[in-house]
Order: structure tokens, then sequence, then C-alpha cells
């Protein structure tokens, strides 16, 4: 084990994780917020669930988890926001749970646009990284010096 010494100067915390994510934009976390926020209201409205079921099924626990991968790429000076692989069965619940819920037909078939997308670009995840506690991906994480790997969504 190799021990750092005072003088040197300590890199920020990232540490490799092991999920793939593929990048979405901002206008793309607006609606998949929308959509995880709706099925939470309807479930909630019309579900006699203990709030911790409603939350998880509503996927209403992924927002503030974006935002903060959000803030984090910004402060990086990127459009690519981290949505885990594993994270899109979310919004495949909540768009199932809007069906079964009398869910708005608008915020319906954004949910299925959403999952039309994300389902594309599953095939190319991009390994992540956690910076400072937040996923960011591993390029923009001030890894690579040969430019990024994630696709421009601009």
């Amino acid at each position: 084990m190799r021990r750092r010494h005072r003088d040197q100067p300590q890199r920020p915390t990232t540490l490799p994780t092991e999920s793939g994510a593929i990048p979405i934009g901002v206008q793309e976390l607006g609606s998949l917020v929308g959509v995880l926020e709706h099925a939470h209201t309807r479930i909630a409205e019309l579900s006699d669930a203990d709030a911790e079921t409603i939350v998880r099924a509503s996927g209403a626990a992924l927002i503030p988890l974006l935002y903060a991968r959000a803030g984090l790429a910004l402060t990086q000076g990127s459009e690519n926001i981290p949505l885990l692989v594993s994270e899109i069965g979310l919004l495949e619940a909540a768009v199932i749970n809007l069906e079964t819920y009398q869910g708005n037909e608008v915020v319906l078939v954004a949910g299925y646009e959403l999952l039309a997308i994300f389902s594309q670009r599953e095939a190319n995840s991009y390994p992540l990284r956690h910076v400072h506690g937040i996923l960011a991906f591993a390029d923009e994480a001030g890894d690579s010096t040969s430019g990024s790997a994630t696709p421009s969504l601009t």
C-alpha cells in the first residue's frame, strides 16, 4: 500500500462503478421527471399503498439523483446526464402504473417515447464513476485526455 505524502495534492474523490449508463439531455430529463412525478401523484391519489411503496412504484426516488447528476454534468460543462441502464426499468414501471391508474394520456405518450429512445441507446452504454458521491460518465470525470466517448446530444 502506497501512502500519500502531505506535499502531494489530493485527487478528487472518483470511484469506479460497474454499471453502464446512457446519456440523456436536459429536455429528456424534464420529460422523465414529469412522467415520474405524474406517476407518483396518480398512484398516491388512487392507491391505498404506503408512501414508500408509492415512491418505489412511481420511480420518484430517482428524481433527486437525476438532479444531482445534472448539476454535476453542468459544472463539468457537459450536456450528457447519466441514466443507469437499470434505471430505465423504473420508467417502464411508472408507465405501466400510469396505465393502471388512469394517467394523463400526454404524459403516458411521453413515457412511451422516452422508453423507445432509451432502449435504442441501451446497446451503447458508457462506463461511470462516482465523483464526490454523484454518478458521472468516466471520461467526463477528468479521466480522458482523448476527448469525450459519450455522444453529443446537440
